[in-house]
């Protein structure tokens, strides 16, 4: 047998989808996450409208269509010759609608982006309802869900006013943590979801947090996040680690990868060698940390003069953690391709799991991949990195997907029970 992929592309409100794929001319998705980022994500669709049905005011069948109220959901159908596995890569809100028509021939293309953004753009009106100190898992259900009731997100179709993200409890791969007790929050407001989750949340303990799905939930719709803390390494029973040899080589779940689409680089982008946390707990003074690199690379500064840390030993410890992962310069790997074609042609089918997985929003961002190849009069060479960026380009004829990679060792905590000594775990 062999791997199979297609597309189900739909348009619509949540409750009541319409499937648009025959009319899918291309599609690209951009997506990426980092750390003490809010993760973004992007899908252009090209729509055959050569029948008019597109057209508002034209008369055809979606003339009056509300597309600014809509909701996109991109499906990827795997199989190895059975039935089709559904997995989940994009849903986002309709932001632009541009119509191209000469008169005889049409086509439209529509934007979305992801949940997490448009309700980023929401204002908060309502003050954050703590004092003192509480525990991470506390505080972001309360951020991102208790002062929802005073937020007018877009509806989808949907009978109530408002839409919430779910408490971060039941959704996502990453979930589950720890609670903490490093966060602190004043009673005070913020101007919107974007500057509250950005500015104090995220970077409190150096977390990765991305848009995954939308959802209904009764009457209300329910914008979902994954989120990776403190240790930025998912748990082990929802890691997904991926490994890519060149065709030839080949076995079992690994998957092939385009040679000539392969890059490498030094990391300089992740340099950090000065950082500045300041909390916004009383008599706060901002931790100043900085790297001996430093009259290596010159001043590369990071600073969070805003965040949800419980003390000044919290504040301390962020500082440092990110001075420690991020102070130094490695060469390596920074992208590489792989297209459904290769998949098919090449990949076992013990690789359809694998290759579900990459594509998936939920599994297939801020994981690890192992990755071997051979340069031109070069050793063989297999180095770990992480997926923090892709761009997945789909036209009738192939799907192509770009990983954008960062270096696993920076920027993962240490896992226990492996065998990758002075990598995965202390040695």
């Amino acid at each position: 047998m062999s791997i199979n992929t297609s597309w189900k592309v739909e348009i619509g409100l949540i409750s009541s989808k319409t499937n648009f794929t025959s009319r899918v001319m291309s599609m690209s998705i951009d997506q990426s996450v980092d750390v003490n980022v809010v993760g973004r994500g992007q899908c252009t669709i090209t729509l055959l409208n050569k029948d008019g049905a597109l057209t508002p005011g034209g008369g055809g069948t979606y003339t009056s269509a509300d597309w600014f109220a809509m909701g996109v959901f991109v499906t990827a159908l795997t199989n190895i010759g059975g039935a089709d596995t559904e997995t989940t890569v994009f849903q986002g809100i309709v932001t632009d609608f541009d119509l191209i028509d000469n008169g005889v021939f049409s086509t439209v293309t529509i934007t979305a982006l992801d949940g997490l953004t448009i309700v980023g753009k929401t204002a908060v009106l309502t003050d954050i309802p703590l004092s003192g100190s509480t525990d991470y898992g506390s505080l972001m259900n309360v951020a991102i869900g208790d002062a929802r009731y005073q937020l007018n997100y877009p509806k989808l179709g949907k009978s109530t006013a408002i839409g919430v993200y779910n408490d971060l409890t039941v959704d996502g791969p990453f979930l589950g943590y720890a609670v903490l007790t490093n966060v602190y929050a004043l009673n005070q407001s913020y101007s919107t979801y974007a500057d509250l989750l950005q500015t104090t949340v995220v970077p409190s303990v150096n977390d990765v947090v991305y848009a995954t799905k939308i959802l209904v939930n009764g009457t209300r719709t329910d914008y979902y996040l994954n989120i990776t803390p403190v240790t930025m390494t998912p748990s082990s029973t929802n890691r997904n680690d991926f490994e890519f040899n060149p065709p030839a080589s080949l076995l079992g779940s690994k998957l092939p990868f385009d040679i000539d689409g392969f890059t490498q680089s030094f990391n300089n982008d992740e340099l950090m060698t000065q950082v500045n946390i300041k909390g916004n707990f009383p008599s706060a003074t901002t931790s100043n940390a900085v790297s001996g690199d430093i009259g290596t690379y010159g001043s590369r500064n990071v600073s969070f003069t805003n965040t949800f840390v419980f003390n000044q030993t919290a504040s301390d410890a962020m500082a440092n953690n990110l001075i420690n992962r991020y102070s130094n310069v490695k060469f390596v790997p920074a992208s590489l391709g792989i297209s459904a074609k290769q998949v098919k042609a090449y990949a076992a089918d013990a690789a359809h799991e694998k290759w579900r997985k990459l594509l998936g929003i939920e599994t297939g961002l801020w994981q690890k991949c192992k990755i071997t190849w051979t340069g031109s009069g070069a050793a063989s060479q297999t180095k770990d990195s992480i997926i923090k960026a892709r761009s997945i380009n789909v036209t009738p004829d192939n799907t192509y997907v770009s990983l954008h990679l960062a270096d696993w060792v920076n920027n993962h905590s240490f896992i226990l029970d492996t065998d990758l000594l002075d990598q995965d775990r202390l040695g």
